[in-house]
């Protein structure tokens, strides 16, 4: 079941400091160059069980010999003698870069450590270091294990508008807001990004995006971590350079569980959406379903777009849609065609309140908007469209997934509601 809030809100009233950061988001800040020495660009990747596993990332300008991160259940402020582990990176290497882009910046070299065997919903105090150089102590809490209440934010397209990779002040602004809303809201686990980091997968535009993403930090260091979905602009060998996991690949699709009844499917709209990825997405569902009161898929390119044609979400429709609608998920995240939209419950091609899959999007993080179709079936009321920069809270708990998307500005956009779902109803779907 599905209850409408409104569809075009104003903007609620904020505490002072609120107002005060929301006046900063205003800022057109210059791209801030990563620094010639030390450790930068640091972030937490979650992919598979986040409760217990998490790869902890940074850049530095040389590769450095002893890449490792040391961490603690509490604050050792940052001394590396203190902490009572470390790991090594299992994975560093030099950013790929085309010849031609040499006029830019020489690329820097990543590092990934991963992190197991944590406990979950605990709070873990971490510095990043290549040979000397040591990072200030950040943190990040692990995913819960069990039941509690948990909030993601999600988004996507966060690239900027042209050629120019100067061009990223409404991406900033966005990430000052995701950072704001972090900051007030600690229940907010993560950040699931819909795809499209930045015009290329090339060193040139993941530095000012890697720069960028510190902006959502907060004031005291937390880190957010990110649960990524390939986008057609992240087609490139630097995206797996960024976003590295072990044994997992090129395909990057996966199931990422936020608590023991919340499931997040991320699948790649880049490869062949039939054959491998649609038998794997088939048998994950058939497990997850039965054991979540909320399962929610997320990946790029959208099946109901609200500025491309319609035809254009027919290969989604035809090798995914029927399998979300088989095991009635609760919610789809899409990108792709840079508006704001949700659609009515859909099932079977029609709209249907009781047992339809909503769809929400379409990509507002920093990318330039487009102009939609309101006139669609699928998105006419209570379903909605219009061209807004946003970001989207989630919050699940045990009555409902209340989905709210804030502008850049932090008026409310979109305010949603679902309630569990009282029977899943199995389609009649030829295996």
């Amino acid at each position: 079941m599905i209850n409408w809030r409104g569809s075009l809100l104003g903007a609620t009233t904020a505490p002072l400091m609120a107002a005060m950061l929301a006046t900063m988001a205003y800022a057109q800040d210059p791209i801030v160059p990563a620094p010639d020495s030390g450790t930068f660009h640091h972030r937490v990747l979650w992919i598979k069980d986040p409760a217990s596993q998490a790869v902890l990332s940074w850049n530095t300008r040389e590769e450095g010999t002893n890449n490792r991160v040391y961490f603690d259940r509490v604050s050792r402020a940052g001394d590396i003698e203190s902490y009572s582990k470390s790991s090594k990176s299992f994975k560093t290497g030099k950013y790929t870069m085309r010849e031609v882009d040499h006029n830019w910046v020489d690329p820097a070299h990543y590092h990934h450590v991963h992190l197991s065997d944590l406990r979950p919903d605990t709070v873990y105090y971490v510095v990043f270091a290549t040979d000397e150089s040591v990072s200030q102590e950040f943190h990040f809490r692990t995913a819960p294990g069990d039941d509690k209440d948990v909030a993601v934010l999600f988004g996507g397209d966060s690239r900027i508008g042209g050629s120019d990779p100067y061009d990223h002040n409404d991406r900033q602004k966005m990430n000052r807001r995701m950072s704001i809303l972090f900051e007030e809201n600690p229940d907010i686990i993560a950040f699931v990004h819909g795809g499209d980091y930045c015009q290329l997968a090339e060193w040139r535009y993941l530095e000012p995006w890697l720069s960028d993403h510190e902006l959502t930090t907060t004031s005291k260091g937390r880190l957010l971590p990110i649960i990524p979905a390939r986008g057609n602009h992240d087609r490139g060998v630097g995206y797996v350079e960024m976003f590295s996991w072990p044994d997992l690949g090129q395909d990057y699709y996966f199931e990422t569980t936020l608590s023991s009844r919340v499931s997040i499917i991320t699948l790649n709209t880049e490869i062949s959406l039939g054959g491998d990825q649609r038998d794997w997405l088939d048998s994950t569902l058939e497990r997850v379903r039965p054991e979540n009161r909320w399962v929610v898929a997320s990946y790029h390119r959208p099946s109901y777009p609200s500025v491309r044609t319609y035809q254009d979400g027919a290969t989604r429709r035809d090798n995914w849609v029927d399998i979300f609608e088989k095991y009635t998920i609760d919610l789809a995240l899409e990108s792709h065609d840079h508006a704001l939209k949700r659609t009515v419950p859909i099932r079977a091609g029609e709209h249907d309140p009781e047992n339809g899959v909503v769809y929400i999007g379409d990509g507002g993080l920093g990318v330039p908007q487009r102009n939609p179709d309101p006139e669609r079936w699928y998105l006419q009321e209570p379903g909605l469209t219009k061209p807004a920069h946003h970001v989207h809270v989630l919050r699940f708990n045990s009555e409902t997934l209340r989905g709210t998307a804030y502008g850049m500005d932090a008026k409310i956009l979109d305010d949603f509601t679902l309630t569990p779902r009282k029977k899943i109803p199995v389609s009649s779907i030829d295996q």
